[in-house]
């Protein structure tokens, strides 16, 4: 991934960032359609890595692909049946390559594949110490009854289970938007995989739904903000799409309208995600190397969650308005402290009123900062930031 290297200009104070949080898609580029004009269109869409599902591809053929995919500033997460069954046929010759971005090990695993799958990751690294191995874990609905095991003991044992293969990431899908509401159970697997993540030490990643089907609607620059800004509040380390390209459906599972159709065309969620890709640009390099220091919940206080108790560092008092509350995170980053604000909302705007001291500033979405108003609308889905000292 390109590294983004630039200097924000702030107030009366300087500093670098280096934005290295990747945006992912899943389901990317088909192997079949690997072409330059094909890479440029997935860039041009904001996104940064692909994982393509490459068949029985044999390693000439891959470090091709990675060739045009390099040339386009494209990295790549490559399933690869040879090198599930043979990784020295594969991970020797790719290691050092600058589009590869590392190998997909397994989605979605249950307990009983992790033996097995930490035997091919300790043999992977025996070849190539450095690139990503890529396993997407299973949400706590997949784990366990949503509701019959409160505390999430069975889902937080599959986590700690999981840990013990050894991968340098804790990846989680979980999608959260209904056609009939959002799974408040996603807050407490947010929480669950927080906490894993602290305990460890790893980063953890998290998805944002893009292609509509089964019981999941169409997405709208709301839907997307929900995902994309929750996961942020609760510290991940890369946004994730699912998908880019339209998978073929089968059974209940009727995927459509993702942002690249199956026959290969742009659709209007193309734009809608490339929209939001630009916007999540902007602030990226804020959350790159930060530091999320507390989550909480203001108004409803999902299960699973705690209630925000106390206000934030040189907040005197701050009250939310709406049908869903918000998330209150706060952040430390380059020696200043941060708190966020996330409408639970997608449907409808939430109030914010908040009373500060006067080195408390706005953060807008180009890192620009300005005074603090006593009010804000915040539209569904939204985030605000604050800088706190």
């Amino acid at each position: 991934m390109k590294r983004l290297l630039f200097f924000f200009i702030c107030s009366l104070f300087i500093f670098p960032v280096n934005a290295e949080i990747p945006i992912i898609a899943f389901s990317g580029i088909p192997v079949d359609q690997c072409t330059p004009d094909r890479f440029k269109e997935f860039k041009e869409a904001g996104f940064d890595v692909s994982i393509t599902y490459c068949g029985n591809k044999d390693v000439h053929e891959l470090k091709a692909i990675l060739d045009i995919a390099q040339k386009q500033k494209v990295k790549m997460l490559i399933i690869s049946t040879i090198l599930n069954e043979h990784p020295e046929a594969i991970a020797p010759v790719l290691k050092n390559h600058q589009a590869l971005f590392g190998y997909t090990l397994q989605d979605e695993p249950t307990e009983k594949d992790f033996p097995k799958l930490k035997t091919l990751f300790q043999k992977i690294r025996s070849f190539d110490k450095n690139a990503v191995c890529y396993i997407n874990l299973l949400p706590n609905c997949g784990v366990e009854i949503p509701g019959k095991e409160e505390n999430g003991a069975v889902y937080n044992r599959y986590l700690q289970q999981a840990s013990t293969i050894g991968a340098e990431q804790i990846s989680f899908d979980n999608y959260p938007i209904l056609k009939t509401g959002i799974r408040d159970f996603w807050y407490r697997n947010l929480e669950s995989i927080r906490q894993e993540s602290l305990r460890t030490g790893r980063p953890f990643w998290a998805f944002v739904l893009c292609t509509p089907h089964y019981h999941y609607p169409q997405p709208n620059l709301a839907s997307l903000r929900l995902q994309i800004y929750s996961n942020l509040a609760y510290g991940a380390k890369a946004i994730q799409y699912f998908t880019y390209w339209t998978p073929q459906p089968y059974q209940e599972y009727d995927y459509h309208n993702g942002p690249i159709s199956l026959d290969g065309k742009r659709t209007s969620t193309y734009e809608l995600v490339k929209l939001m890709n630009q916007e999540l640009r902007g602030i990226l390099p804020l959350f790159d190397g930060a530091e999320i220091v507390s989550v909480n919940h203001l108004l409803r206080i999902p299960n699973g969650t705690s209630k925000l108790k106390s206000s934030p560092l040189n907040i005197n008092s701050l009250k939310v308005i709406g049908r869903k509350g918000a998330i209150v995170s706060t952040m430390n980053k380059n020696g200043h402290k941060y708190m966020l604000i996330v409408n639970k909302d997608h449907m409808q705007s939430m109030r914010l009123l908040i009373k500060a001291k006067n080195t408390v500033r706005q953060v807008t979405k180009n890192l620009s900062e300005v005074a603090v108003k006593e009010s804000y609308t915040l539209s569904g889905g939204d985030m605000l930031i604050f800088r706190l000292q």
